[in-house]
């Protein structure tokens, strides 16, 4: 599930109760339905009648971060505890989209703040109980900060490492902002973890390459004895920041990683071999919401289904390829941002076989 959804089912779980009424019932009900530019508009209007309604603060910052702007997001939420400052679920969403963004001090002070005025959440605790390892691990890494890109790593003995990561990074940038027009405008935080640390702290399935959760996470113990398998890998991760920047409420997952791996710098026969050979193909529904529950054979699978459809968009839309993707990331249903452009699900399962 893209962050961004999980934050928004977690937030409605965790926030108030009591439905206001007027503009802001509005602007929940929008959060609600997903609908960004509603929830922004509703809000705004009842600010305007209220400036110092704190509820109003958090749905706007909600509404914010729905549409990709989380520095606004930020703000909002501060401003919230300043004139509430027992706000438990502003507390919360804060905590949520510092991590997002990369700023773990503020995620983790943001959850110890909730917990002091709500306690008694067994999810929280533990989530925040995760966050302050990760915290004490980084706590050693070196930083290596850029315009675009901070990458941390372990010390002298990986700026090698690092700076082939730099290098692919830019290369990532460059390639995948000239196909589809997308330039993440915030910095984005690239991590390099030995393989024990990356599986610690992402909890990912033991084929997973890498990892993204608003950082780039990357296992790259010895990865210079294959560098182009490195090269491959972060950019993979890089296209999933930038689709997310471009498409704040969420691509379908096969889309999400088929468009990863179509831009990946490699070749990739192997999976179209992989596809031909299958005994079956996985149903679309199966690859909606994420591979992490598959195993080996099946995740890959659901790569090669992912990439071949990514692909068959890509030279079907041409130049139509973005605004494609902005439909799709705006709520547009699947098949209908499809139908606009005379493209079906036959078309995508016909690729398949």
């Amino acid at each position: 599930m893209p962050f961004i959804l999980a934050l928004l089912l977690a937030a409605l779980a965790f926030a108030p109760q009591a439905m206001p009424q007027g503009p802001a019932r509005t602007g929940w009900e929008a959060i609600q339905q997903g609908d960004g530019d509603k929830a922004a508009r509703a809000f705004r209007e009842a600010l305007a009648q209220d400036p110092r309604d704190a509820q109003s603060m958090a749905g706007a910052a909600m509404a914010q971060h729905l549409l990709g702007r989380d520095d606004q997001a930020i703000s909002l939420l501060k401003r919230a505890l300043e004139t509430e400052p027992d706000f438990a679920y502003a507390a919360y969403l804060l905590g949520q989209i510092a991590y997002g963004q990369g700023d773990l001090d503020l995620a983790i002070k943001s959850y110890e703040r909730a917990l002091k005025i709500a306690p008694g959440s067994p999810a929280i605790y533990k989530q925040l109980e995760e966050w302050k390892k990760e915290a004490e691990l980084h706590s050693g890494f070196t930083t290596q900060p850029g315009v675009r890109f901070n990458i941390l790593f372990e010390g002298p003995s990986q700026q090698a490492i690092a700076t082939r990561v730099s290098n692919a990074l830019e290369a990532a940038y460059n390639r995948v902002g000239t196909s589809l027009g997308v330039y993440p405008p915030e910095t984005i935080t690239t991590i390099l973890y030995s393989r024990e640390q990356f599986h610690d702290v992402t909890k990912s399935p033991s084929w997973a390459a890498g990892a993204y959760d608003g950082r780039i996470r990357i296992p790259v113990m010895g990865s210079l004895r294959t560098p182009g398998e490195l090269d491959r890998i972060v950019t993979h991760e890089y296209v999933h920041a930038a689709l997310q920047s471009f498409a704040p409420r969420g691509l379908p997952f096969w889309l999400n990683e088929g468009l990863a791996t179509y831009f990946e710098p490699s070749d990739h026969a192997w999976l179209e071999q992989r596809l031909r050979t299958a005994r079956r193909r996985l149903p679309m529904s199966d690859l909606e919401q994420g591979f992490g529950r598959l195993e080996g054979s099946d995740a890959l699978l659901a790569y090669a289904q992912g990439y071949t459809a990514a692909r068959l968009l890509a030279k079907r839309l041409g130049p139509n390829f973005p605004v494609f993707l902005q439909y799709v990331g705006n709520g547009t249903a699947l098949d209908q941002a499809l139908l606009l452009f005379n493209i079906t699900d036959g078309d995508i399962q016909q690729a398949w076989k």
